[in-house]
């Protein structure tokens, strides 16, 4: 039986009894409504609770052991790279928006807190993320009631014109969530809450944009 250090991206090595605290731990993690998923440094998957198999649709056995990149749009490979190398230089990240992909291949908005994991030596060997879908109400759907009248008023974008609307939206949310991050350097109070402005208002308008370019199904 592994302790829930050791399913957070601990090596196992000394083997440490399991008491119950250790088990008070592991059903807070499992029952928790905010997906919690561990990892190793080099971008491993090593847990997986039952919140983030909601969030993000994929069984714990269909994606530990698997690299996390596969939760990541293209876009933010470079971003979540820099955030695994700051974590694991001892860096916490508190609260910061991006997005992830669903097994359905769909985008999901989440706000993501990630933390270092230390050995009884305190030498950090693993990351843990806890993440939580934000987009909410803001989710773009036709009401179930009058599909009939959403598909003939609704105009659906050519996909070149879709295209061409995601690309620079995706470059704003990506380098305004870079500066978020304080990658570049400090941010003031009032910097932050216009920056998040910024990419709220994106991430509606690319949410307007992905809705349009969906055929309604009836």
């Amino acid at each position: 039986m592994t302790t829930p250090d050791e399913d957070f991206g601990r090596p196992a090595g000394r083997e440490k009894p399991v008491d119950e605290e250790d088990v008070r731990l592991a059903d807070i993690v499992r029952s928790s409504h905010d997906a919690i998923v561990g990892g190793t440094l080099d971008g491993v998957v090593t847990a997986w609770n039952r919140a983030a198999e909601r969030l993000y649709g994929y069984h714990a056995e269909e994606i530990i052991g698997r690299r996390a990149e596969k939760l990541y749009p293209r876009w933010c490979w470079a971003r979540e790279a820099a955030v695994l190398r700051q974590v694991a230089g001892g860096e916490q990240l508190d609260q910061y928006v991006t997005e992830r992909i669903h097994r359905d291949g769909s985008t999901v908005t989440v706000r993501l807190s990630v933390s270092p994991i230390a050995d009884d030596t305190g030498r950090i060997v693993g990351v843990a993320a806890i993440s939580r879908d934000v987009r909410g109400a803001r989710r773009l759907s036709v009401p179930p009631a009058e599909p009939e009248k959403a598909n003939h008023t609704r105009v659906l974008l050519p996909a070149g014109t879709s295209h061409e609307l995601r690309t620079p939206l995706q470059a704003v949310i990506g380098f305004t969530g870079t500066l978020l991050l304080r990658l570049p350097g400090p941010l003031n109070d009032e910097q932050e809450r216009q920056l998040e402005l910024v990419q709220q208002s994106a991430r509606q308008l690319l949410d307007l944009i992905n809705a349009l370019s969906r055929p309604v199904e009836t």
